[in-house]
């Protein structure tokens, strides 16, 4: 399969080459899901840090988003493929691989990602939410970064606010209930 009819989607990073590829991942910072938990206003929230390191961030998500992150960490399967689900299965039915989520930016305390696949020898970056990005990634297998700049943006903010994460915790907020 090609990615013809889904070209209005695309970013226009979709169009590098093997070598701007190995430099763009030298600017980003792996990060693992650690928790999806509820904030004390009840919203969901996905705490992810930075692999082998101390820096988290979290993203607000809906619920059908929470209960597909939970349901991936916790090893449970719905007894029909949920829509995650259902896309991890299409693209790999058609030969396409998730190679990787790179979260991008925050804007108005908005989160963007893009989604990285491979149809052959074709790489594209579908621009998503970084809350599906995220349940599909975990589907497949595949790794999420951050952008190094945000990174280290996001967390002078959260350093300026006083809600640095002490090693060891994945506490969003004081009040929060862990769903995961």
């Amino acid at each position: 399969m090609t990615f013809a009819n889904a070209e209005a989607t695309l970013d226009a990073e979709s169009e590098r080459r093997p070598e701007e590829e190995q430099m763009a991942a030298l600017d980003t910072v792996q990060l693992e899901v650690k928790a999806v938990a509820l904030d004390w206003k009840g919203s969901p929230v996905v705490t992810l840090r930075e692999r082998g390191g101390q820096r988290a961030i979290f993203i607000w998500v809906g619920i059908a988003e929470a209960t597909a992150i939970s349901m991936q960490l916790e090893g449970q399967q719905a007894p029909r493929p949920m829509t995650h689900d259902l896309i991890v299965l299409i693209l790999g039915q058609l030969g396409v691989r998730i190679e990787r989520v790179v979260i991008t930016d925050v804007r108005s305390n908005t989160y963007y990602a893009h989604l990285h696949l491979q149809d052959g020898d074709r790489a594209t970056a579908v621009d998503c939410r970084p809350s599906d990005a995220i349940a599909v990634a975990l589907r497949a297998q595949a790794p999420i970064y951050i952008d190094q700049e945000l990174l280290q943006r996001l967390d002078a903010e959260q350093k300026e606010q006083g809600a640095e994460l002490s090693p060891g915790t994945t506490v969003a907020d004081s009040g929060e209930t862990t769903i995961h």
